[in-house]
């Protein structure tokens, strides 16, 4: 089985039969075979795994580091308050977006805005396997260590659960509870997503955890909550006109009118004078 190979991978060989394997261990599709027409007509590009390169590699291409000012820094008092802005509630109300699973934890977290869509991987059950599998492991240990492992950075796997249970859908909150319980009893999520777990998965230290691999899509959410795109032909239309171009064409509408008017009034006050000077010198005479 290929998350119990000792060297790390290849892409050589049987290649449906490594990509499924891989598809299955690590939650990653590295094919592009299932990816569809509008995915790439939205922009929405990711990397494929090369012929030539190492597992570890294209796990280090697809999820590069990016450090946040606040998401890095749970020491930070801002960190918490971060967190706490990025509830699925929150989101959902504020940017009229639903949920989706995915399979794939590349699109964890990614914001779709012309479908009004967030995909979440809800595999906690599968994280969890993960992290029981990394528990022992140096804080030094490479993305390669890690493949040899048969598991994903460890890093990695604590923000997608974290994410889960306590920014999107924090255990604690019961609205956020109740929210989460509906996508599992509807057959979206899996049901260990309501299951909290310590001991078993995190080592001392790691109680609050730091982000850097899924900085760029929390900043995002974050951002777009900040400052939301129109969704509706009205909402964009007047978008437009609230622009800065907007604003100075209005202006020198505003001008063009008011000259406009000076002329017309200047010519209007020309005849009043004309018809009160042809009165003066050709006066009508008294009825008697």
């Amino acid at each position: 089985m290929l998350t119990k190979s000792g060297p790390d991978v290849n892409l050589d060989g049987d290649k449906d039969v490594l990509t499924t394997s891989i598809k299955i261990g690590f939650s990653t599709n590295c094919s592009a075979i299932d990816w569809s027409s509008d995915q790439f007509e939205l922009g929405t590009t990711r990397a494929f795994w090369q012929n030539d390169e190492p597992f570890s590699k294209f796990v280090e291409r697809y999820c590069p580091i990016q450090s946040h000012p606040v998401l890095s820094h749970p020491e930070s008092t801002a960190y918490l308050d971060l967190k706490s802005d990025l509830g699925a509630l929150t989101i959902r109300n504020g940017l009229g977006v639903v949920f989706l699973p995915t399979e794939d934890i590349r699109d964890h977290l990614r914001f779709d805005p012309r479908r009004r869509v967030v995909e979440v991987f809800h595999h906690t059950s599968l994280l969890k396997e993960h992290l029981k599998r990394s528990k022992e492991m140096p804080a030094t240990a490479t993305t390669s260590d890690y493949i040899k492992q048969g598991t994903l950075p460890r890093q990695l796997v604590l923000e997608a659960l974290d994410s889960l249970q306590a920014i999107l859908f924090p255990l604690t909150d019961k609205k956020s509870r109740q929210l989460l319980t509906a996508y599992v009893n509807s057959g979206s999520f899996d049901p260990d997503i309501l299951k909290f777990e310590f001991g078993s998965i995190r080592n001392k230290g790691e109680e609050n955890i730091l982000y850097v691999y899924l900085t760029e899509r929390l900043s995002a959410l974050h951002h777009e909550l900040q400052n939301p795109r129109p969704r509706g032909w009205l909402e964009r239309q007047l978008e437009l006109r609230s622009g800065a171009r907007h604003v100075m064409m209005a202006t020198m509408v505003e001008i063009l009118v008011a000259v406009l008017l000076g002329f017309l009034s200047l010519a209007v006050s020309i005849f009043l004078a004309y018809v009160a000077y042809q009165a003066w010198k050709h006066p009508v005479p008294a009825t008697t």
